[in-house]
């Protein structure tokens, strides 16, 4: 089995090392192999973990609900109900979230076109823009 540093796996997975402790320290990361007492070590059910835990942050779970779902995963079938529930709950927070981004995008996009505009007016030395006719 393929084993890696704590290095190595900051640089997979574009994190530093100190949030790599971080979830262990707080059970997201479980069963690291210390070696010397200090020499942390790393194999494939870590780099599995930390990529789910990658893709729930991305869904915007919090690391208390993904420890919690790691919890839940142990004893999947008395806990389905409560993992089921849970994914359901995030999907919508998620959706919500992207919508707001949306928005938040087109309004973006739109003040680019506007000052683009603007700025195109400037250097021809043409009227302004009126922003409620874009």
């Amino acid at each position: 089995m393929a084993t890696y540093t704590i290095s190595e796996i900051s640089q997979m997975f574009h994190l530093p090392a100190s949030t790599i402790r971080y979830y262990e320290k707080i059970g997201l990361l479980e069963h690291v192999e210390h070696i010397n007492s200090y020499r942390r070590v790393y194999n494939e059910s870590h780099i599995d973990r930390l990529n789910a835990i990658e893709c729930f942050k991305k869904a915007l779970l919090p690391l208390d609900e993904i420890k919690a779902f790691f919890t839940y995963e142990k004893d999947m079938e008395q806990n389905s109900e409560k993992i089921l529930q849970m994914m359901k709950t995030q999907e919508v927070k998620t959706v919500e979230r992207m919508k707001d981004l949306e928005t938040g995008l087109a309004h973006l996009q739109k003040k680019i076109r506007f000052y683009t505009l603007v700025d195109e007016a400037v250097k021809h030395g043409t009227p302004l823009p009126n922003w409620d006719e874009l």
